[in-house]
């Protein structure tokens, strides 16, 4: 299958408000989405033209009572989650900053509040990516305030984050992108007294001058998660830990410069340590020189069919006019979009075959043993490269079940004729589909780490038991 990149977040084009009509922009995305997502007919067959045409209905009753663009665009998204979770995506191209106001927050005066305190609980001057907050309780939420920043749009004073208690004692979060947007999270995790975790491993707040230090092995777990790029650490004589947060196409070249630089070490140790948590994908070249590595024996790779239609095709033309892709993958779309043009309406395989095997010459004596950390962030590219992967004799996955956003992949994008809305949707499906589907089930580890493992101990646990093994 030639290697193309799956997408998973959105970077919206911003325009200016423009007059709209919710009702036209639904009827444009239902007819744009039917006739050209590869993944639209699977799911109508799934959840049955009733719950379908019922969900339409539905949905038009809420969209005639939107209030403006914004709240016409949730609720166009609400639409769309019928479909499925992932390689899917409505943005707003409305131009619309959130909360940009400057509270009145004295520094000194909250450093004097936390001194009087007997004792540290979340409110307190938190650091993260180029951000320093101040976490204040005020009423049942923790307010956020901004006590410096290197991001220039943003000024002291203005709210961060919001925490909002749940009734079962959870916490969520309201967090203000670097652009003011808004994200909701679900979920905020309590590393220990000094770390906080919102969302799965998507960022970590660490507290200024703890009153008490963290254990090494929850600061280890901190460095790992909050990486941007992949790294390599001897944990001790017998095991080395490989970290890639990201498949993206960008980060191939410091994957493979990584790997290059310490393939000495990896191919000497007994035991390897491959961390993927939190990677959402990317482009399955940017594993490539991953699978030499902890290869035993032939890989199968089941590859996927494209729709055809006109406006799914123009993507490869759009790939022959790219000046970042090579002559061969440019010939490659000529040759597709050529084939696709052949046969529009229809699922096409653009390879002679659908399925290959990928056989490398050698098998390295080490590392012997591998174990793959594996979380509810991982889905799409990071999915396949565990499908390969797992392929090996060596190889075990620990931790908890995938995302399972695989079957449906290889994104692109168009603009609503408003050009408020951009719609990012799917078109291939792989041919592992029905048999062996993936979405809403994730990949299984081969030994699952419960709760009762913290997941700053997660690497600790697999490297005992590597090497007991």
């Amino acid at each position: 299958m030639k290697k193309l990149a799956f997408f998973l977040s959105f970077f919206p084009l911003i325009s200016t408000a423009s007059d709209y009509s919710c009702e036209q922009e639904f009827n444009w995305l239902k007819k744009t989405f039917e006739n050209n997502d590869a993944g639209f007919q699977y799911a109508l067959s799934q959840k049955g033209e009733k719950n379908y045409l019922e969900h339409n209905k539905a949905s038009l009753k809420a969209i005639k009572n939107a209030d403006d663009i914004s709240d016409c665009h949730q609720r166009l998204q609400q639409w769309l989650l019928f479909f499925r979770e992932g390689h899917i995506g409505l943005s707003l191209n409305v131009k619309k900053e959130n909360n940009a106001f400057v509270h009145k927050f004295n520094k000194t005066e909250f450093q004097q509040h936390l001194n009087n305190k007997t004792k540290e609980d979340i409110e307190g001057i938190w650091l993260l990516p180029s951000y320093t907050v101040g976490l204040k309780k005020e009423g049942s939420d923790y307010n956020g305030y901004v006590i410096e920043s290197t991001n220039s749009k943003w000024q002291p004073g203005q709210l961060k984050l919001i925490l909002n208690e749940e009734n079962d004692g959870t916490y969520k979060a309201t967090y203000y992108m670097a652009d003011h947007s808004i994200r909701h999270v679900d979920s905020v995790g309590f590393i220990d007294q000094n770390h906080l975790s919102l969302g799965n491993n998507w960022l970590t707040l660490s507290r200024q001058n703890p009153k008490e230090e963290s254990k090494a092995e929850v600061l280890q777990y901190v460095q790992l998660m909050e990486s941007k790029t992949p790294l390599v650490q001897q944990l001790s004589k017998e095991t080395a830990l490989l970290r890639i947060p990201s498949f993206s196409y960008t980060d191939k070249k410091h994957i493979d410069t990584v790997i290059r630089d310490n393939l000495e070490t990896i191919l000497s140790t007994e035991n390897l340590i491959i961390d993927i948590r939190g990677n959402g994908g990317g482009s399955d070249i940017s594993y490539e020189e991953i699978l030499p590595i902890i290869y035993t024996n032939p890989i199968r790779n089941v590859g996927v069919e494209f729709l055809s239609t006109p406006l799914n095709n123009s993507r490869m033309l759009k790939f022959i006019d790219d000046e970042n892709f090579s002559d061969d993958d440019k010939k490659w779309a000529k040759e597709g979009y050529k084939t696709l043009q052949q046969r529009l309406g229809q699922f096409v395989n653009l390879d002679a075959q659908s399925v290959s095997v990928k056989k490398l010459e050698n098998v390295n004596p080490l590392p012997k043993k591998v174990g793959i950390l594996i979380d509810e962030s991982n889905g799409s590219t990071a999915e396949q490269f565990l499908l390969a992967a797992k392929q090996s004799y060596k190889v075990k996955l620990l931790g908890a079940p995938t995302r399972g956003v695989l079957d449906i992949s290889n994104m692109h994008q168009v603009d609503s004729p408003s050009k408020n809305l951009t719609l990012h949707y799917s078109l291939s499906k792989s041919l592992r589909v029905p048999e062996m589907t993936i979405d809403g089930k994730g990949i299984q580890p081969d030994f699952y780490l419960d709760s009762s493992i913290p997941a700053y101990q997660w690497v600790s646990y697999t490297r005992g038991m590597l090497e007991e093994m």
